[in-house]
């Protein structure tokens, strides 16, 4: 599934590369507190100070690999696609 790149490049702290492969993720983080925003018929926009810990694995050429860290972005990209950021724990 292809998607337009996002304009984050400013805000990166490494080099990306093209890197296609099956992944599968695993919420950590049962529950999330924070402040609501703004509320409507439509959705709620809320902020939490806790970090959304995830387990991810990636179907890598030699094999699968495990990595472990946060959700830090959520963006739609259409109507049946979603864009999951995740930030690594340092190794």
């Amino acid at each position: 599934m292809k998607h337009e790149p996002t304009s984050t490049a400013d805000q990166r702290r490494t080099d990306r590369r093209a890197f296609e492969a099956p992944v599968t993720m695993r919420l950590e983080t049962q529950e999330l507190r924070g402040q609501s925003e703004n509320l409507s018929r439509a959705g709620l926009l809320f902020f939490s100070e806790e970090p959304l810990r995830v387990t991810v694995e990636v179907d890598e050429p030699g094999g699968k690999r495990t990595y472990r860290g946060r959700l830090i972005r959520v963006q739609r990209m259409s109507e049946h696609a979603t864009g999951l950021a995740v930030e690594f724990e340092a190794e």
